[in-house]
């Protein structure tokens, strides 16, 4: 049983790292998907506040329109009030209609000229944020290139390692034992053996009964955790 929990031991080497490449080709693609969305959002800000900027310029260019009619219309109005002859009733409704038109400029004139600041305010930060994002979007070009590297690395790795478990399983362990492992090696999360520290699993790190210490010692059978369920093992250098 002692080559049999050597060969397990072996296997439990080999498969965590397989297990820690899975895990890296699971987390790269997440990784990369997780700053394309941040990168986007950044992008989808940017364009916003571009869109935000533009209709204020709108509401400026439609301010500018109106005063632009309404100074007609006082040019208009002054014109028809110098022909009035003398009609009083006539001249103050002009007057009062000028009057009126001008005050409404002046509204507008200063509504105008905050939609400008505000405006200007907009497109510097969308231009701040623009250039932020082609910077981001270089570190992105380059993590991408990273990644695709690193992804290969793994991938091929992980090749090597399954081939040489393939081999490992097909001569060195009986049926019962490596389906006992497999369960457990599924179970626990790659890990399917634990080191018996004097009566202390290492894995859970709950005490096992004298009885069962002593099974472990004699490596008569194998022998699992009644707490986590691994197989144990002990360290005999």
């Amino acid at each position: 049983m002692q080559d049999t929990i050597r060969a397990l031991r072996a296997l439990q080497e080999l498969d965590t790292d397989i297990y820690r490449l899975k895990a890296e080709l699971k987390r790269l693609p997440e990784e990369r998907a997780k700053r394309r969305k941040e990168l986007d959002q950044q992008i989808a800000r940017c364009e916003s506040q571009q869109k935000h900027a533009r209709e204020l310029r709108t509401k400026v260019k439609e301010i500018e329109d109106q005063t632009s009619k309404e100074r007609q219309r006082i040019r208009k109005l002054e014109t028809e009030a110098a022909s009035s002859r003398g009609d009083v009733a006539l001249l103050a409704a002009f007057q009062h209609e000028i009057k009126t038109l001008k005050r409404d400029i002046s509204g507008a004139e200063e509504q105008g000229l905050e939609l400008v600041g505000q405006a200007e305010l907009a497109e510097t930060d969308a231009k701040n944020q623009r250039a932020a994002i082609d910077e981001a979007e270089k570190v992105f070009a380059e993590f991408l290139g990273n990644v695709e590297r690193e992804t290969k690395e793994a991938q091929t790795k992980l090749e090597r390692l399954l081939a040489e478990r393939r081999q490992r399983m097909a001569k060195d362990l009986a049926p019962e034992s490596l389906a006992l492992y497999e369960r457990l090696l599924a179970a626990r999360e790659g890990v399917a053996l634990a080191l018996l520290d004097g009566r202390i699993c290492q894995a859970c790190f709950m005490e096992v009964p004298t009885n069962l210490y002593v099974r472990v010692a004699r490596a008569a059978q194998l022998t699992q955790c009644p707490s986590c369920d691994r197989i144990l093992f002990q360290d005999l250098g």
